[in-house]
């Protein structure tokens, strides 16, 4: 079979022929139909995310149909579409026992510490694989592993209610993931962004005001929207020091800053203002195993639409992570596998 590998760091991926994956008796092999391009596959080409071994086929944001059953699987069936949730958990350790599941102590991550999507098939344990529903387009159900959980997970661990206003930092696919997920919940949204097309598109989405990231005036302009003191809550999907910084800014007195984007940088938030405006500030990893059954429920039933902004074949992965890598891409990139 085709797989797309990372041979070495900072290089190009190349198109090999390998042996198709053995399952094992609690695993399934399933046929790759498509599979997104995130940014975080950017991060282990440079050398900033964990890998096993090289070579090494990346791609998290896979949706296929099932091929092969091990022995032992029931749950299962030839033929049935799938995604898988991306963290292979121990299933014993206390984070798996109270529902964390991105935060195992002895995790296998699909794409990092085991061959990912960038191929014609991939093999995963059966307890990881979710039937689609009737219809759910695959390349859109790829992107719930990862875009669509990573924001519904943020928005739960942001605790926001009903007439709360929120920022969103980085209006790309989980961004505008998110701001479906705000509008359903009856949260105000302002979404930040450089990129006016992009901007557009938060608009189009739902969101109440739209900001030029490299407003002057923009902490004024989100305080004026949200009546004075700031924001109840701010989702910083970008991850840098200076978008840290910018989040202190527009968050109110006792507010939460989720961070989700992940930067080899330090955050430029002084325990001062931690301290004295009692600010909360939350990691958010992916999501749990109940987070991917109702982001696949959401987009099977159109309440979350990820938007497609660019399709590549298999042999043209390189040229759709450069675009990746230029910020250009209004949505998501996806690669097209089989059909």
């Amino acid at each position: 079979m085709r797989a797309a590998r990372l041979h070495t760091i900072g290089g190009l991926i190349q198109i090999d022929e390998v042996p198709t994956p053995e399952i094992g008796d609690d695993e399934v092999l399933v046929q790759t139909k498509t599979c997104g391009v995130c940014r975080t596959d950017l991060h282990k080409i440079d050398g900033l995310g964990h890998l096993q071994s090289l070579p090494h086929t990346l791609g998290h944001e896979a949706a296929g149909v099932v091929a092969k059953t091990g022995r032992n699987v029931t749950n299962l069936n030839v033929g049935q579409p799938v995604v898988p949730h991306d963290f292979f958990t121990c299933g014993q350790c206390y984070y798996c026992r109270v529902g964390r599941d991105s935060l195992c102590v002895q995790p296998k991550v699909f794409g990092s510490t085991v061959n990912g999507g960038f191929a014609d098939y991939f093999a995963a344990p059966a307890k990881n694989l979710f039937e689609l529903p009737e219809h759910t387009p695959f390349e859109q159900a790829g992107l719930i592993s990862c875009a669509v959980i990573t924001a519904l997970h943020a928005f739960r661990r942001s605790e926001l209610c009903l007439n709360d206003t929120a920022v969103v930092m980085g209006a790309g696919n989980v961004g505008q993931n998110l701001i479906q997920i705000l509008k359903l919940a009856r949260v105000q949204v302002i979404a930040i962004d450089r990129s006016q097309a992009k901007l557009q598109i938060a608009s189009q989405l739902g969101a109440d005001f739209v900001l030029d990231a490299d407003a002057i005036d923009a902490t004024q302009q989100i305080k004026a929207f949200a009546g004075g003191d700031g924001v109840q809550g701010v989702f910083d999907i970008v991850g840098l020091s200076s978008t840290s910084k910018a989040a202190a800014d527009y968050v109110m007195r006792g507010g939460r800053i989720v961070l989700i984007g992940e930067e080899p940088e330090f955050l430029m938030i002084d325990s001062t203002q931690i301290a004295q405006r009692e600010l909360e500030i939350i990691g958010s990893r992916n999501g749990s195993r109940q987070d991917i059954i109702d982001a696949i429920s959401m987009v099977g039933a159109g309440l979350i639409s990820p938007l497609i902004a660019h399709r590549f074949p298999l042999v043209d992965i390189n040229e759709a992570l450069a675009l990746m890598r230029s910020g250009e891409a209004e949505g998501k990139i996806v690669i097209e596998i089989s059909e």
